[in-house]
């Protein structure tokens, strides 16, 4: 299928890119639009190297997912295990009650647990209690701990919840990519090149590149929090991101791409969608993990940052194993597609896969601000559809 657009409708993407370039918010922009068969319209605005490359931060959690669902294809691990049989630091979470008392976990964390993000676990960012005492401890905070040590010194803390019994945005996926590591007993940059980028033949998709290669990395514009906000506890946002230590790896965040690279793989997960078997997972997995597995109850989504007016808008939106998908009609307050599944990243980029309407789009800029390019480029997107 070979989705059709209105060609007047998508020219007006090039020239509203080019007002926020223009307004200063962004060094540059680029995007690609495609279907099954390849790339149907793209442009680029902006300062950029002939290929540029782009921090994708959070863009980083959907390809760990895949390489966990792998795993679970091969039976080396199933969604229903309990994480503390490869973390033992996890073995008897505790929860913080409203009233700072601690109780025991009535399950263990599960993988579901951690695709979907209902793990309980919090992220230093987000200004809850859980998300203040990792902040305290300096959880995710040192750049050069390994993974693995990092996930040992979050699982001291305690849960923001029961696993299973809310959504959270949340640390989940650092610690999914822990799990890899002793699964696999591998770096999770060497999982990931080895189960996503070499399959699919990307060579520029790392969380390190080679010194030579800096001045290809766009400009970072935007202030990521007021000056008087601790630190966080991730790496330094900006132009600080750890490109330059070949022994990093996160699993929530990270990885530098090129536009082309995540194109391949956003192309791929749709063609997979509409039941090719050459995929990076199987079509019946790639079913389940962009199917929401978030309760009626917990909804709408947000993701609330205590230095933001408002919310991280997810209104309309569910969330399966490593993907949000789009609900439809109830509470979406963007134009959409029912059933497109992707993510986001920190520093304002998106992607989403639409087997409905046989499309995939990816959008990169470089902003901490998020002043709203890529939420113009969604609604741009899908008024361009033509049927």
């Amino acid at each position: 299928m070979t989705p059709k657009f209105s060609t007047a409708r998508l020219d007006r993407i090039a020239p509203r890119m080019s007002h926020w370039v223009n307004e200063g918010r962004y060094a540059g922009i680029a995007w690609t639009i495609g279907g099954a068969e390849g790339e149907v319209h793209s442009g680029r605005v902006g300062a950029l190297a002939e290929t540029p490359l782009w921090r994708i931060f959070s863009m980083t959690k959907p390809l760990v997912s895949l390489a966990a669902m792998q795993l679970v294809e091969d039976c080396q691990i199933h969604l229903h295990n309990r994480i503390r049989r490869w973390l033992p630091e996890f073995d008897a979470p505790q929860v913080l009650a409203p009233d700072g008392a601690l109780t025991p976990a009535r399950e263990p964390i599960a993988l579901d647990h951690l695709l979907s993000h209902m793990s309980g676990l919090s992220y230093p960012f987000l200004g809850d209690a859980v998300a203040r005492r990792y902040i305290e401890a300096g959880v995710l905070a040192d750049d050069a701990q390994p993974l693995r040590d990092a996930v040992r010194h979050a699982a001291a803390q305690p849960l923001a919840f029961h696993p299973g019994e809310a959504w959270k945005y949340s640390i989940a996926t650092d610690v999914l990519a822990a799990l890899l590591e002793e699964i696999e007993q591998a770096s999770i940059g060497d999982i990931l090149k080895a189960r996503i980028f070499d399959p699919l033949g990307l060579s520029e998709t790392a969380f390190h590149i080679p010194a030579s290669e800096k001045p290809r990395v766009v400009e970072m514009r935007g202030t990521p929090q007021p000056p008087d906000w601790p630190r966080r506890g991730l790496i330094e946002f900006g132009n600080e991101h750890r490109v330059d230590d070949p022994f990093f790896g996160r699993g929530g965040h990270g990885l530098v791409s090129t536009l082309d690279d995540y194109a391949a793989i956003a192309r791929s997960l749709l063609r997979t969608a509409q039941g090719a078997e050459d995929g990076l997972v199987a079509p019946r997995t790639l079913a389940m993990m962009s199917a929401n597995r978030v309760p009626d109850a917990h909804l709408p989504l947000s993701i609330r940052l205590p230095f933001d007016v408002e919310a991280v808008g997810l209104g309309g939106f569910g969330f399966g194993l490593g993907f949000s998908t789009d609900l439809g009609a109830r509470g979406r307050r963007l134009l959409g597609s029912p059933g497109a599944f992707g993510w986001s990243g920190a520093a304002d980029t998106w992607f989403t896969v639409d087997p409905a309407g046989g499309l995939y789009a990816v959008f990169m800029s470089q902003s901490l601000d998020r002043p709203g390019a890529s939420t113009d480029f969604q609604t741009l997107l899908h008024a361009a559809v033509a049927g």
